[in-house]
Formats: structure tokens, C-alpha cells, sequence
């Protein structure tokens, strides 16, 4: 089956609210800690290990239905990844008015929104309002992780990257794309769109 066409309007996904700022260094810590190697596992809050074989990062895509929710579509993906069936209509209702509308798509574009509804469901995440290319390489594939650029109005979710297997010399990132061929990105994102299309949120679980 061919794949979808971009949504028409999937450039109302992410809202344009600036980024909040951090007050400590320790929420922009999105990569693996020193010494380790790639490939192995990640540690993440406090010392939890978390892998790549903790969660399926191969787990289909989920499309988004309408064209202002790649958010949340993007959101379920990461939930159902890791084995929580929640659908994208459910991620969006459980965001709220508050926190994603049709207007604007997420209204604050730092991804702490999705924090704070993922906490009322008992999932701990962390959220990153600047995050760089070698932090999603660094950490893409270790934990479920979803990232918005605010360039590209649109969010995604983060499989893996191709570090993991090795392959440093030219590192891309895998997505579980919501809208597959927005502003020429369909499932891998390299170093060239990541600048294009930043500055750039990102979402990660800690614990599931």
C-alpha cells in the first residue's frame, strides 16, 4: 500500500510558544553517561537501565488522523512501543484543550506538556527544549523518545539511531513519522534536515 501523502494542514502539528528555559543542567541530560559504550544500555533516571531490547522501537508507525496532532499521534506510538495502548485520539484527549487545540496543534512547544500528562498516567518522562543533533543520536533508540522541530511545525517519533549499529561515520536518525513526506522527511532524518528544520524539542521516557 503506498504511503500517505503530508497532510495538507500538518504545519498547524506544533505551536509556535517559545521554548521555556531550564534551571538545571541535569534535564538537558540526553546522553548516554561518560565511559559507556553505544550499543549498550542507557542509564536514565537515577540509574535505571534501559536498553534497546526494553521496548520495540520497530513498532509501527501511527499515522495521525487529522492535521494538527502529530503530537499526539507521535506520543502514542512511543506508548504503544513500549506497551501501553493508548490510540492518538486518546493521547490528544488526555493532553487536553489546555495543552493541544486544532488551531495550534501543542501549544507549548518545549514538549513539557507532554511531560506533565505523561506523569498523570504514571509514566516518567523528561523533555528537552534545545536539544542537539549528537544528543538524539546519542540517546535515540534507548528509550521510547519523541522530538518536535519547530521549523518543521511537526513532531515525531524516534526510533533509533544509526549509531547504535555502528555506523558513526554518517549518523541518521530513524522516525516513526506521523506524516510521512512532510517537508521531505519521511523516516530517516539526517544532519542537514535537523538543521533545516530546528531548533528542536525532545520528549524521552524514563520509566514505564
Amino acid at each position: 500500500m503506498a504511503e500517505p501523502s503530508p497532510l495538507p494542514h500538518a504545519g498547524l502539528c506544533q505551536s509556535v510558544v517559545p521554548p521555556l528555559a531550564f534551571t538545571s543542567p541535569a534535564q538537558r541530560a540526553c546522553v548516554p553517561p561518560a565511559g559507556r559504550k553505544r550499543g549498550g544500555v542507557y542509564a536514565l533516571g537515577g540509574g535505571v537501565a534501559v536498553g534497546v531490547e526494553d521496548w520495540n522501537w520497530k513498532h509501527p508507525a501511527e499515522l495521525q488522523d487529522v492535521a494538527w496532532d502529530c503530537a499526539a499521534a507521535s506520543v502514542a506510538w512511543a506508548l504503544q512501543a513500549c506497551g501501553h495502548a493508548y490510540t492518538e485520539r486518546e493521547v490528544a484527549q488526555g493532553l487536553g484543550a489546555h495543552r493541544i487545540s486544532p488551531a495550534y496543534g501543542l501549544l507549548d512547544a518545549s514538549g513539557a506538556g507532554i511531560v506533565e500528562w505523561l506523569a498523570e498516567i504514571g509514566i516518567g518522562a523528561e523533555n528537552d527544549s534545545a536539544v542537539s543533533w549528537s544528543e538524539l543520536i546519542d540517546a535515540a533508540g534507548y528509550q521510547p523518545m519523541v522530538a518536535g522541530g519547530r521549523g518543521w511545525y511537526h513532531w515525531t517519533g524516534v526510533r533509533i539511531s544509526s549509531v547504535v549499529f555502528g555506523a558513526e561515520f554518517a549518523p541518521l536518525l530513524a522516525l516513526a513519522n506521523p506524516s510521512p513526506g512532510w517537508q521531505g522527511v519521511d523516516h530517516i532524518l539526517d544532519l542537514e534536515k535537523f538543521a533545516e528544520l530546528g531548533p528542536w524539542s525532545a520528549v524521552w521516557f524514563t520509566s514505564w
